[in-house]
């Protein structure tokens, strides 16, 4: 919509079909020109999702109860749990002044600067693509865009118990190691005010977009 920016939307815990549902709606009324466009912030129950990139999807054995669940992001197997920040920019690129790799660097730079808030020094890496500590991943990221309009995005992992990548060979890295905030801090994180956080970031950094 002409004029108008997208808004951060944070929602708490919700289920990874939910948000996808939602994704989905949204992307369809950016399509149509009925909306601007949302950044959704939240966190998933334990889920595994699979990436458009076949050959690097390997789950090694999914926990009872966790689903596998196919989608059309790019990338490859990863892993959502509560403690993890997700963040799904569903957004018209062009209007933002974005191409697909500056939106991806973009996306980064969010994680990146939330992590330094909580004394994380990341790096950010186009590959293997995300963000890093050392050699160790903290934060994973694939989007998919359909007529100009972009949905999934960045998961970063703040205080989430990291066994259940232990599922998967994440994004098809064998041997790579995850790690958290809480991980690499000994702190634990308030994910209701590293949400609001986010939110905060993400309008900010809209409102520096042309």
């Amino acid at each position: 919509m002409a004029g108008q920016r997208p808004e951060a939307r944070v929602l708490g815990r919700m289920g990874y079909a939910e948000a996808l549902a939602l994704q989905e709606e949204t992307a369809a009324a950016v399509k149509a020109g009925t909306s601007a466009g949302v950044i959704f912030i939240l966190e998933h129950g334990p889920v595994i999702t699979l990436g458009a990139n076949k050959p690097v999807n390997t789950v090694l054995c999914a926990p009872p109860g966790v689903a596998v669940v196919q989608t059309d992001r790019g990338g490859g197997a990863t892993a959502h749990n509560p403690g993890q920040l997700v963040v799904y920019p569903v957004v018209a690129l062009r209007a933002l002044g974005f191409g697909v790799k500056s939106f991806v660097a973009w996306l980064l730079e969010l994680g990146r600067e939330l992590l330094a808030d909580y004394g994380v020094a990341a790096t950010c890496r186009s590959n293997p693509l995300g963000l890093w500590v050392g050699e160790r991943k903290i934060a994973s990221l694939g989007i998919h865009v359909s007529r100009g309009v972009a949905t999934h995005g960045i998961a970063v992992n703040l205080d989430n118990d990291l066994r259940l990548f232990n599922a998967i060979v994440p994004c098809g890295l064998a041997g790579v190691a995850m790690t958290s905030v809480a991980a690499e801090t000994g702190k634990p994180v308030d994910m209701a005010a590293a949400m609001a956080r986010m939110a905060g970031r993400v309008t900010e950094a809209l409102a520096q977009r042309p």
